[in-house]
């Protein structure tokens, strides 16, 4: 069957005629983790794909899709996303390639990865950066490392395979955990006690809904620089994005039009006033069975008082009484992370897949 790539019209509203095409990125990406991954959890929604369109001020999307004809119209079979950081990076692109797995090996990956390179070099763009999606469970045959060893990915994944035809080399790995609920009351509260009792009175908790609460607006902004910024980023070649009190309000605008809803708990240093951890769990009610780990950190000069323990116990039991029918909550960490990764497994976090990271020149 013959494709052709087409522009993805960006729509008003998935209401509209136009949106035909976020529709179909989003049926895609089901197939594909589906095929891949062994569900669709972490696939995106075509609200939420909407939603990213319409934010472009700190992170520019551009898509190319392959379609094919059908009887009710194109369909999509492809997809290529290039995501430009508009105040950092700007030598980079960062980009991903997801064909649906009844038209794999027709030439589709190899177009899109075309007009990938292509449309990045338009852009100023010099680096490629890309990562591929794994399931769980432990590679049979031959596995690829970063320089750095920490990490493995089975060499022979088509995903794999393909990144290194185009001249990229696996730079970091990053595992998919997942915690399945609910977990007891009684290892929650041990935790959490455990953590007040190292923590003092050095530190207070504070826990909110959206919006952020102005007074803590910046502190928390920070806390989001530090995490951008102390990450671990293996053999990647990339500096920090840029987080603010503007960026944050315009991150809760998206969140709030995709009907995403989050919990966030920080540790609030009592003497400074300052926020210095924090842990966030992110979930939409088109998804009823998960919630999504985002951003946790701990400052660099107040580690070593299990706050990140801390922080992550109380949002658990917050996030249980907010959303009781929840089946599972995954998170994502560097390999290169060993304390948080440390965390996540004491709380019974199991590893379910993980991801790529590629870097090469375009």
């Amino acid at each position: 069957m013959t494709f052709q790539l087409v522009t993805p019209p960006h729509p008003a509203s998935l209401d509209d005629a136009d949106a035909w095409a976020y529709r179909g990125i989003a049926d895609l990406h089901v197939a594909a983790h589906e095929a891949d991954l062994g569900n669709a959890d972490a696939a995106p929604t075509a609200i939420g794909i909407l939603v990213g369109a319409n934010n472009q001020d700190y992170l520019r999307k551009v898509r190319q899709v392959a379609v094919v004809d059908a009887p009710d119209g194109p369909r999509v079979v492809g997809e290529a996303a290039l995501f430009l950081q508009v105040k950092a990076n700007r030598e980079l692109a960062f980009g991903n390639i997801t064909v649906h797995p009844e038209h794999r090996r027709q030439g589709i990956g190899t177009a899109l990865a075309q007009w990938a390179r292509e449309t990045a070099r338009a852009e100023g763009r010099t680096t490629l950066t890309t990562w591929v999606d794994f399931g769980p469970g432990t590679p049979d045959g031959a596995t690829l490392s970063p320089a750095s060893g920490t990490g493995r990915v089975a060499a022979d994944l088509p995903g794999v395979v393909f990144a290194q035809k185009l001249g990229l080399t696996l730079q970091l790995v990053e595992r998919r955990s997942r915690l399945d609920l609910p977990v007891a009351p009684e290892v929650v509260s041990r935790f959490e006690a455990e953590s007040r009792a190292v923590a003092g009175d050095a530190y207070r908790v504070r826990t909110w809904t959206a919006p952020t609460p102005d007074e803590l607006i910046g502190s928390y902004a920070a806390l989001e620089q530090a995490l951008a910024d102390d990450e671990p980023r293996g053999g990647l070649d990339m500096e920090s994005d840029v987080w603010d009190a503007d960026r944050i309000r315009g991150e809760e605008a998206a969140i709030a039009a995709k009907g995403d809803r989050y919990v966030v708990t920080a540790a609030e240093h009592v003497a400074s006033g300052e926020l210095v951890a924090m842990s966030m769990l992110q979930w939409n009610d088109l998804k009823p069975h998960h919630t999504d780990q985002q951003a946790t950190v701990v400052l660099t000069a107040h580690r070593g008082h299990r706050l990140g323990m801390l922080v992550k116990t109380v949002n658990l039991r917050e996030h249980a009484r907010l959303r009781p029918g929840s089946r599972r909550i995954y998170t994502w960490n560097n390999e290169e992370n060993p304390h948080m990764l440390a965390i996540n497994v004491a709380l019974g976090f199991v590893p379910a897949g993980g991801c790529a990271n590629f870097q090469g020149p375009l």
